[in-house]
Parts: structure tokens; sequence; C-alpha cells
């Protein structure tokens, strides 16, 4: 999409980075990883007694079956929170929260 924007094939050899950030837009993992923290903070936000909240929050018993476990969304936020340096207290304070989690978008940097 962004090489149609700019006007450029893969013939013109130029690299998907340089083109993003000519454009200044962040990658697509980056802007899925700032989607998971906006929406973990939401849910961290509610009350305890809330049903999203406690969902998140749920441990289910039993054993994980053999092999590779698949992976779960909580590990996936946990290892974001760690890549930018976040705890899950740091999602009570809003602007705080937004600030960190917003790397996706270069021109807000």
């Amino acid at each position: 999409m962004l090489r149609k924007i700019k006007g450029v094939t893969l013939k013109d050899k130029i690299k998907s980075e340089d083109i993003r950030k000519e454009l200044g837009v962040g990658s697509i993992n980056s802007k899925a990883r700032e989607c998971r923290l906006r929406w973990f903070g939401h849910v961290h936000r509610r009350e305890q007694e809330s049903n999203l909240r406690q969902v998140m929050d749920m441990e289910v018993p039993g054993r994980r079956p053999r092999g590779r476990p698949r992976g779960r969304w909580r590990d996936l936020v946990d290892r974001d929170m760690r890549e930018l340096r976040v705890v899950p207290e740091d999602a009570d304070d809003r602007d705080f929260w937004r600030r960190r989690i917003r790397t996706a978008d270069p021109s807000l940097g």
C-alpha cells in the first residue's frame, strides 16, 4: 500500500523501511503492539469487579498440553511491557501510559 502511495515498485529496489521512514509510518508490528497495550490499559483501568478485568486476570486450572506451548495473549502483552519498560500499574495514569505505548507513529514521538 505504501509503495502504491509513493508510486514506486519492487523493481525500483527501494527498501520498505526507507519508504515507511519517508512517509512517517511505523511498522505493522509496532502498531499491533500499540493496539494490544492500549486494550490492556483500558481493561486494567476498569474496576476489579468488572467481568473483563476478572477474565484478564483469570488463571485457568489444569495443565497445558505437551510440546511447545501455544502463545497466549497475556504472555505477549507481558513481553511488550518489558520491551517498553512499563509495568501494569503505569496504566492507571492514562496520559503517561498513552505517551509510553505510542511508538508506532514516528510523527508523534
